[in-house]
Protein backbone atom coordinates (compact mmCIF):
# COMPACT_ATOMS: atom_id res chain seq x y z
CA UNK A 1 0.00 0.00 0.00
CA UNK A 2 1.29 3.75 -1.20
CA UNK A 3 0.79 6.09 1.73
CA UNK A 4 -0.83 9.37 0.25
CA UNK A 5 1.76 11.96 -0.55
CA UNK A 6 4.27 9.49 -1.27
CA UNK A 7 6.03 9.20 -4.86
CA UNK A 8 4.09 5.53 -6.23
CA UNK A 9 0.36 7.79 -6.67
CA UNK A 10 1.37 10.17 -9.30
CA UNK A 11 -1.36 11.91 -11.43
CA UNK A 12 -0.97 13.57 -14.25
CA UNK A 13 0.66 17.32 -14.02
CA UNK A 14 -1.22 20.41 -15.21
CA UNK A 15 1.26 21.05 -18.21
CA UNK A 16 0.90 17.10 -19.48
CA UNK A 17 -3.58 18.43 -19.28
CA UNK A 18 -2.83 21.72 -21.32
CA UNK A 19 -0.54 19.81 -24.17
CA UNK A 20 -3.35 17.78 -24.21
CA UNK A 21 -6.15 20.21 -24.43
CA UNK A 22 -3.66 21.73 -26.91
CA UNK A 23 -3.47 18.70 -28.99
CA UNK A 24 -7.38 17.98 -29.10
CA UNK A 25 -8.23 21.89 -29.97
CA UNK A 26 -5.73 21.40 -33.07
CA UNK A 27 -7.39 18.10 -34.24
CA UNK A 28 -10.75 19.67 -33.44
CA UNK A 29 -10.23 23.15 -35.52
CA UNK A 30 -8.75 20.83 -38.63
CA UNK A 31 -11.60 18.49 -38.62
CA UNK A 32 -13.92 21.21 -38.77
CA UNK A 33 -13.95 22.88 -42.09
CA UNK A 34 -13.71 19.25 -43.43
CA UNK A 35 -16.85 18.76 -41.71
CA UNK A 36 -18.33 21.95 -43.00
CA UNK A 37 -17.34 20.77 -47.11
CA UNK A 38 -19.72 17.75 -46.00
CA UNK A 39 -22.82 19.55 -44.97
CA UNK A 40 -23.38 21.13 -48.63
CA UNK A 41 -24.07 17.11 -49.81
CA UNK A 42 -25.95 16.08 -47.76
CA UNK A 43 -28.19 18.76 -47.59
CA UNK A 44 -28.74 18.13 -51.43
CA UNK A 45 -29.07 14.36 -50.66
CA UNK A 46 -31.85 14.93 -48.03
CA UNK A 47 -33.52 17.86 -49.98
CA UNK A 48 -34.16 15.16 -52.60
CA UNK A 49 -35.56 12.93 -50.36
CA UNK A 50 -37.62 15.03 -49.60
CA UNK A 51 -38.91 15.72 -52.95
CA UNK A 52 -39.43 12.20 -53.63
CA UNK A 53 -41.31 11.53 -50.54
CA UNK A 54 -43.50 14.48 -51.64
CA UNK A 55 -44.39 12.87 -55.45
CA UNK A 56 -44.54 9.36 -53.70
CA UNK A 57 -47.30 11.43 -51.09
CA UNK A 58 -48.85 13.12 -53.78
CA UNK A 59 -49.07 9.28 -56.06
CA UNK A 60 -51.09 8.11 -52.77
CA UNK A 61 -53.48 11.01 -52.92
CA UNK A 62 -54.52 10.45 -56.30
CA UNK A 63 -55.33 6.96 -55.88
CA UNK A 64 -57.19 7.82 -52.71
CA UNK A 65 -58.95 10.55 -53.80
CA UNK A 66 -59.98 8.98 -57.06
CA UNK A 67 -58.89 12.38 -58.72
CA UNK A 68 -55.51 13.42 -60.59
CA UNK A 69 -53.29 15.70 -58.28
CA UNK A 70 -51.13 17.89 -60.51
CA UNK A 71 -47.44 18.94 -59.44
CA UNK A 72 -46.29 22.08 -61.06
CA UNK A 73 -43.55 24.93 -60.31
CA UNK A 74 -44.62 28.12 -58.47
CA UNK A 75 -43.74 31.06 -60.00
CA UNK A 76 -44.26 33.00 -56.77
CA UNK A 77 -41.70 31.15 -54.67
CA UNK A 78 -39.89 28.74 -57.18
CA UNK A 79 -40.98 25.94 -55.32
CA UNK A 80 -43.30 22.70 -55.78
CA UNK A 81 -47.69 23.15 -56.07
CA UNK A 82 -49.66 20.39 -55.56
CA UNK A 83 -52.60 20.84 -56.59
CA UNK A 84 -54.80 19.72 -53.52
CA UNK A 85 -52.15 21.85 -51.36
CA UNK A 86 -52.47 25.51 -50.60
CA UNK A 87 -48.36 26.22 -49.22
CA UNK A 88 -45.98 25.36 -52.05
CA UNK A 89 -42.54 23.54 -51.24
CA UNK A 90 -39.91 25.89 -51.31
CA UNK A 91 -36.07 24.70 -51.56
CA UNK A 92 -33.34 25.89 -48.78
CA UNK A 93 -31.65 28.71 -50.19
CA UNK A 94 -28.82 28.06 -52.64
CA UNK A 95 -30.76 25.50 -54.33
CA UNK A 96 -32.56 25.80 -57.94
CA UNK A 97 -35.24 22.91 -58.78
CA UNK A 98 -36.79 22.46 -61.99
CA UNK A 99 -39.30 20.34 -63.88
CA UNK A 100 -39.54 18.59 -66.92
CA UNK A 101 -42.89 17.19 -68.03
CA UNK A 102 -42.92 14.00 -69.30
CA UNK A 103 -43.56 11.39 -72.26
CA UNK A 104 -47.57 11.36 -71.16
CA UNK A 105 -47.80 15.25 -70.32
CA UNK A 106 -50.79 17.58 -71.61
CA UNK A 107 -50.40 21.27 -71.04
CA UNK A 108 -53.68 21.78 -69.14
CA UNK A 109 -52.71 25.44 -69.67
CA UNK A 110 -50.10 26.94 -72.02
CA UNK A 111 -46.86 27.30 -70.97
CA UNK A 112 -47.35 25.45 -67.37
CA UNK A 113 -45.32 22.24 -67.19
CA UNK A 114 -46.52 19.83 -64.54
CA UNK A 115 -46.08 16.14 -63.64
CA UNK A 116 -50.11 14.94 -63.41
CA UNK A 117 -50.53 11.53 -60.82
CA UNK A 118 -53.71 9.71 -61.98
CA UNK A 119 -55.72 7.44 -59.76
CA UNK A 120 -55.00 4.53 -61.58
CA UNK A 121 -51.57 5.17 -59.76
CA UNK A 122 -50.09 5.91 -62.96
CA UNK A 123 -48.58 9.34 -64.21
CA UNK A 124 -47.69 11.81 -66.83
CA UNK A 125 -43.82 10.83 -66.27
CA UNK A 126 -41.48 13.52 -65.57
CA UNK A 127 -38.84 14.82 -63.97
CA UNK A 128 -37.24 17.24 -61.17
CA UNK A 129 -33.30 17.86 -60.79
CA UNK A 130 -32.70 19.79 -57.50
CA UNK A 131 -29.59 21.64 -57.83
CA UNK A 132 -26.60 23.87 -55.78
CA UNK A 133 -24.86 26.79 -56.16
CA UNK A 134 -21.49 24.75 -57.25
CA UNK A 135 -22.99 22.66 -59.67
CA UNK A 136 -23.95 19.42 -57.66
CA UNK A 137 -27.36 18.30 -58.81
CA UNK A 138 -29.74 15.00 -58.52
CA UNK A 139 -33.11 14.36 -59.88
CA UNK A 140 -36.06 12.62 -58.93
CA UNK A 141 -37.81 11.16 -61.92
CA UNK A 142 -41.36 10.09 -62.29
CA UNK A 143 -41.86 6.59 -64.27
CA UNK A 144 -45.07 7.50 -66.75
CA UNK A 145 -46.63 4.31 -66.98
CA UNK A 146 -46.02 2.96 -63.49
CA UNK A 147 -45.83 6.00 -61.72
CA UNK A 148 -42.84 4.99 -59.73
CA UNK A 149 -40.51 7.44 -58.63
CA UNK A 150 -36.66 7.18 -58.35
CA UNK A 151 -33.99 9.63 -57.15
CA UNK A 152 -30.92 9.37 -58.71
CA UNK A 153 -27.73 11.47 -60.10
CA UNK A 154 -28.28 13.90 -63.29
CA UNK A 155 -25.36 12.67 -65.97
CA UNK A 156 -23.74 15.67 -66.84
CA UNK A 157 -23.72 16.83 -70.66
CA UNK A 158 -20.18 15.88 -72.29
CA UNK A 159 -17.72 19.40 -72.38
CA UNK A 160 -19.12 21.30 -76.34
CA UNK A 161 -16.10 20.59 -78.69
CA UNK A 162 -14.67 23.09 -80.90
CA UNK A 163 -14.76 22.31 -84.62
CA UNK A 164 -11.28 21.35 -84.85
CA UNK A 165 -12.31 18.86 -82.04
CA UNK A 166 -14.74 17.39 -83.60
CA UNK A 167 -12.84 16.91 -87.07
CA UNK A 168 -10.39 14.95 -84.97
CA UNK A 169 -13.16 13.10 -82.97
CA UNK A 170 -14.64 11.87 -86.61
CA UNK A 171 -11.55 10.67 -87.96
CA UNK A 172 -10.63 8.87 -84.69
CA UNK A 173 -14.33 7.19 -84.70
CA UNK A 174 -13.72 6.55 -88.89
CA UNK A 175 -10.45 4.21 -87.67
CA UNK A 176 -11.90 2.58 -85.00
CA UNK A 177 -14.39 1.80 -87.94
CA UNK A 178 -12.27 0.73 -90.63
CA UNK A 179 -10.20 -1.58 -87.90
Amino acid sequence: MCAAGSSGSRGFTLMELLVVLVIAGLAVSLVGPAFQRLLPGLTLEAETRKLAALLRHARSQAILSGAPVAISLDAESGGLRLSYREQPYVPPEHFSLALEAGPGATEAAVGVTQILFYPRGDSSGGSLSLALDDGRNEAVSVDWLSGRVQRGLLQEAPPLLNEEQQKEQASEDQREVDD
